[in-house]
């Protein structure tokens, strides 16, 4: 569950780095 959970940390990171302007093309 630890490496599950560093994932979801790093996506929402890379949401949030990107920005919502790039919401739609978060694919991966």
């Amino acid at each position: 569950m630890v490496f599950f959970n560093y994932a979801t940390m790093q996506m929402a990171a890379k949401i949030v780095y990107y920005g919502p302007g790039l919401c739609g093309k978060t694919t991966n």
